[in-house]
């Protein structure tokens, strides 16, 4: 585990955070659906600014904010209302190799961890209470590290409407995205 973790970090290590801190780095942009959808967006990476080398495909959604009060009602009118009035939509999103790369190492590490909690956790079980914590302290662990990290290896963003707002973008992409849309022929 200890060189999983540390095969994270030299991965993350050498990318461009490195250079720029991540508050110099991080920006918001708006894209239109059709763009994203088509995978027409300029050819500037979307997490480090750099040429990008090909797409990845990321899926973006937003949920009402009034399905919150559902969870008065319980668990499962709150689940099902979220499901049913989720918008997706899948975009290709520029990236350079460097953040595929970084990604790829992220994914793998995230599968790692879930894998290594689940089998301590069955080991736990069939054995002693006490590795079963630790299994699934490892399996929080993993999550954790998922929804804290995600946001710095991928473009997360919300639909509203026509539009997908990109956020933990580089800056760099986000000037050339206002660039593009800048055009009083693309704007809507």
């Amino acid at each position: 585990m200890v060189g999983l973790i540390a095969l994270v970090v030299a991965s993350l290590g050498r990318s461009t955070l490195r250079r720029r801190s991540v508050g110099e780095q991080l920006a918001r942009a708006a894209a239109t659906v059709e763009d994203l959808e088509a995978g027409t967006l300029p050819h500037v990476c979307a997490k480090t600014g750099e040429a990008a080398d090909g797409n990845a495909t990321i899926e973006f959604t937003s949920t009402p904010s009034w399905t919150w009060i559902l969870l008065l009602f319980g668990i499962f009118p709150f689940l099902i209302a979220r499901y049913f009035s989720r918008v997706r939509v899948v975009g290709l999103v520029p990236m350079s190799d460097a953040a595929l790369r970084r990604a790829r190492v992220f994914m793998w590490a995230s599968r790692g961890l879930v894998l290594f909690g689940v089998l301590v956790l069955a080991i736990g079980v069939a054995t002693d209470p006490t590795v079963m914590l630790a299994g699934l302290g490892t399996l929080v662990a993993a999550l954790l590290f998922m929804l804290l990290g995600w946001p710095f290896v991928w473009p997360t963003g919300q639909v509203s409407g026509e539009w997908v707002w990109l956020s933990f973008v580089d800056k760099r992409f986000a000037k050339e995205l206002d660039r593009w849309y800048g055009d009083p022929g693309r704007s809507p």
